[in-house]
């Protein structure tokens, strides 16, 4: 997986559009677009700012060996298209996808935060 989508998934993960993250970590929204369309490389230096805005480790956001545990590891496995998901014999559709996500959304959810 590419980091500018990597970038995206933690991006929306952390519920902030382009224009948020680039104001959190003080880069323009285009810029913001280049890195997640690929066109741009961050330096160490904004990795590390756009890691600190979205909870993450910069490994989290560059690292691309698939078998790593990590934040990114469940949100790629469930973005549709990105590869079959199964369960007890039978593939996922993107709908069942879904609903796994809003499952785990409602059992991780903290009234408190």
């Amino acid at each position: 997986m590419s980091l500018g989508r990597r970038l995206r998934i933690l991006r929306k993960s952390s519920k902030l559009t382009q224009q948020g993250l680039a104001d959190a970590a003080e880069v323009s929204r285009i810029y913001i677009q280049a890195l997640e369309s690929n066109r741009r490389m961050p330096s160490m230096k904004l990795l590390n700012r756009l890691a600190e805005v979205l909870g993450a480790s910069a490994g989290d956001i560059m690292d691309d060996l698939p078998n790593k545990a990590g934040r990114v590891q469940l949100e790629e496995l469930l973005s549709p298209g990105e590869m079959d998901v199964w369960y007890r014999d039978k593939k996922l559709t993107d709908r069942d996808l879904r609903l796994t996500e809003r499952v785990i959304a409602a059992l991780l959810y903290d009234p408190e935060s």
